[in-house]
């Protein structure tokens, strides 16, 4: 699987992206920057795809962004909802999707080797297949985690050398025995990552908040889902 050039289409350097939310950018030093690995992390339906889209359909109004589906669960509908009221230009999105893990690392490995011509990177629930991959055997095990730490490794590298903004978006999972709940394989992902985000959902109030975890915890805002993407509150 590869990315080809589209002609005619200029490509500028050292870009930040909007995430759709003006308070948010400022905490960010003006959106997403290029050159940089971003993990954004939640539990289930707290608008980390909707934050994601609304990213990718905002940067199409000046580039080329590529949005790559490691589960399958991406739905159509929504991505035209967020395109539609962000006004967002679907010729310049690349959708890819990744059915294996092999097939997910092939992809990276092309952006290394060949460069890419979208500025933006997203991999949504980009340790799905991963955990595919998992017995439960920590011995058994530890060739994926290294094989997920390499894929990680090579974005960053991918990011550094064709100034390039790339958005893993992640899952959690509780942590046993303390009441609390971490991104899937948290130490690999915050340490390849420049920044850290996760979001939290109420789900009796249905609002959320974002907060920063790296490079230093701060809470940023509180949003609501909506058709849009997220809208601050």
């Amino acid at each position: 699987m590869n990315f080809y050039l589209i002609p005619n289409l200029l490509i500028t350097y050292w870009m930040r992206f909007s995430t759709g939310l003006p308070s948010f950018d400022e905490r960010l030093g003006g959106g997403i920057e290029t050159g940089t690995v971003t993990l954004v992390y939640g539990e289930e339906k707290s608008g980390k795809t909707s934050l994601a889209l609304m990213i990718c359909s905002l940067a199409t109004k000046k580039c080329l962004a590529a949005y790559v589906d490691c589960s399958g669960r991406l739905h159509p509908a929504r991505l035209s909802q967020i395109m539609e009221a962000t006004g967002g230009h679907e010729e310049r999105l690349y959708m890819l999707s990744a059915d294996s893990f092999f097939a997910q690392e092939k992809v990276i490995l092309s952006l290394y080797d060949s460069g890419s011509p979208a500025k933006l990177l997203i991999f949504d629930d980009f340790t799905a297949l991963h955990r595919l991959e998992l017995m439960g055997d920590i011995k058994l095990d530890m060739p994926v985690y290294r094989r997920l730490a390499f894929q990680v490794a090579v974005l960053r590298e991918a990011a550094l050398k064709g100034d390039l903004a790339v958005i893993i978006v992640g899952q959690v999972h509780e942590i046993p025995n303390r009441s609390e709940a971490r991104a899937v394989a948290h130490r690999i992902l915050s340490y390849w990552s420049d920044t850290v985000l996760r979001l939290e959902m109420n789900t009796k109030t249905r609002i959320g908040k974002i907060l920063v975890e790296k490079p230093e915890k701060v809470e940023a805002l509180t949003y609501r889902i909506t058709d849009s993407g997220l809208t601050q509150i």
